[in-house]
């Protein structure tokens, strides 16, 4: 085995060149394809191994779940080794209408290894056809063939004579039991016939895929193994799922060749548990059909959102024009959707989740009316909660959540709402920094306010300390009213919320003090200021009741 050059997923391709295009990889994954392409290639084929062993077969299953980048994954590595090793992609998905796997595969094969071999690639056609699995549409042919009947009819007979027995039923209408002996009789001996032509098309079949490694081997350019890579896999019918993984176990075990099945592993045991029953252990069984599993790692969903969802909706220039308010005020989209996975990640939301809430938070915005707002990171905590427990949800919403506990000397107190939805957050992702581009200088001129040490406007505030200082006041204090009183600051009784506000911005950043303005302030200012704290939770109920129907059916 020559060393395989490491992959390099940076840039985009250019189909003109390079047959698909394919955007950059956000999510980092060349080095896998790099890592697993070395290990296969090897256990494919390696000459220092002796003669006999040096070609061995291979099967891996890589698994990772649904929305984990495992379609483009694929593809993307089956391309770049197109030019290093002969090459087949099938999608299962796409050709499980054809009922039968081992067509799927082998026209596959022929088709795309035609393209890549110096070498004429074609199978015999009467192999082919013999190989025809007896199901039960090909029973009900060869019945038909021999008997001239339906196989159908010939059950109803067997049906007819139980029921003339049972019912007194005349005799004379009924089928002989002689009949139907010699009925079943020439059926068994044609599907016998007919299953012995299928093992003679597999030997034949087997044999010329050997020779095409062969082949492969003496042609300039081309390493061993052929990689056959089959995609899409739990997504499949279950009986033609089953059906595939038994095809590629005992029909294309020819030594040279590695498969890479991808799967959301989990899914397809589900699948097989439909086949085989709910106590059947799927684990075991698919142990039967992988040497090897390679489990790519969930992605960081900061990374994993920008290259699933429509950031149209969360860019700046997208709300200008659309005259409608967003919290975080950010300066790109990914910046916002950088704080709303630190909120799905603190709530360890999947993958498919994260997409589906980003996508209604988006369908939020796009149906805001001018001049309306909302504040995203509120919406991303609500949605969380309805996927992870709604009947909290419900409670936060209507302002119902009353839970007690005993202390350590066993006296009872109340819970507080957001100690209590803390606890089922991570405490590493409530720790992380959430992000606002506050332009003090433009937004806060007649503030006066000093900056400094303040990189290009970034403030930072935890999600701790968002969850106490503004989701509480939302839905804490009072869940029918707005943020009536934000703020305990300012000396004045009679001063209002928004006065208070000034006053405490003001007190907190001197000119003269080294302590800079935090952003917890500024976020309290300007829901006072520019209405966000008149959003009531009964209008955030609504936005989540209106867009919670919206599920995302895209492609993994």
């Amino acid at each position: 085995m020559d060393k395989i050059k490491q992959f390099d997923w940076s840039g985009s391709t250019n189909p003109k060149t390079e047959g698909e295009f394919f955007p950059p990889d956000k999510l980092d994954r060349a080095k896998y394809a790099s890592f697993l392409t070395n290990l296969l290639a090897s256990e494919g084929f390696d000459e220092s191994r002796s003669f006999d062993s040096c070609k061995r077969n291979y099967v891996l299953n890589l698994n990772a779940e649904w929305g984990a980048g495992k379609t483009y994954f694929l593809k993307r590595w089956s391309q770049d080794l197109k030019s290093d090793y002969p090459v087949v992609y099938v999608d299962a998905w796409k050709q499980d209408y054809s009922d039968d796997p081992f067509l799927t595969v082998i026209s596959s094969i022929i088709s795309q290894l035609g393209i890549q071999a110096e070498f004429e690639i074609k199978v015999p056609k009467s192999a082919v056809s013999m190989f025809k699995a007896v199901a039960p549409a090909i029973a009900q042919g060869v019945v038909k063939k021999v008997l001239n009947t339906d196989f159908d009819e010939i059950c109803n007979l067997l049906a007819d004579d139980d029921l003339s027995d049972e019912e007194g039923g005349d005799p004379n209408t009924k089928q002989s039991t002689t009949d139907f002996s010699l009925a079943a009789k020439a059926l068994a001996e044609n599907l016998i016939k007919e299953h012995e032509a299928k093992s003679k098309s597999i030997e034949v079949i087997k044999s010329k895929l050997s020779i095409w490694v062969n082949k492969f081997e003496e042609q300039n350019g081309i390493q061993l193994p052929i990689f056959i890579f089959i995609d899409e896999l739990d997504r499949c019918r279950p009986s033609y799922a089953v059906e595939m993984l038994e095809t590629i176990k005992h029909i294309f075990d020819v030594k040279g060749i590695v498969f890479v099945v991808a799967t959301d592993t989990e899914q397809l045991q589900h699948t097989i548990k439909a086949i085989y029953g709910q106590g059947f252990s799927a684990q075991m069984y698919l142990g039967r059909f992988f040497n090897s599993r390679y489990s790519l790692k969930r992605p960081a969903l900061n990374d994993f959102l920008t290259v699933h969802t429509d950031v149209t909706k969360y860019d700046p220039a997208y709300l200008k024009s659309r005259e409608v308010r967003i919290l975080p005020v950010t300066d790109t989209p990914e910046i916002a959707l950088k704080n709303i996975s630190i909120v799905l990640d603190a709530f360890q939301i999947s993958a498919r989740t994260a997409i589906q809430i980003t996508d209604r938070i988006a369908a939020i915005i796009s149906n805001l009316n001018s001049g309306n707002k909302v504040d995203i990171l509120v919406l991303a905590i609500l949605f969380c909660l309805l996927e992870k427990d709604y009947a909290l949800y419900a409670d936060v919403i209507n302002g119902t959540f009353d839970k007690k506990e005993q202390n350590n000397k066993g006296e009872s107190r109340s819970v507080d709402l957001v100690e209590f939805i803390k606890r089922k957050m991570s405490n590493v992702y409530l720790e992380r920094d959430l992000t606002y581009n506050f332009k003090t200088n433009i937004e806060f001129k007649d503030l006066h306010l000093n900056h400094r040490g303040y990189s290009e406007n970034h403030y930072l505030i935890s999600l701790s300390k968002f969850m106490d200082s503004i989701f509480s006041k939302i839905f804490s204090e009072g869940a029918n009213t707005a943020l009536s009183a934000f703020l305990s600051y300012g000396r004045e009784e009679q001063s209002s919320p928004l006065e208070k506000a000034v006053t405490s911005l003001r007190r907190h950043n001197p000119s003269n003090d080294k302590q800079d303005i935090t952003a917890k302030l500024l976020i309290q200012y300007m829901y006072l200021r520019d209405g966000f704290s008149e959003i009531t939770p009964e209008n955030y109920g609504d936005f989540v009741e209106l867009s919670s129907p919206l599920e995302h059916m895209g492609e993994s």
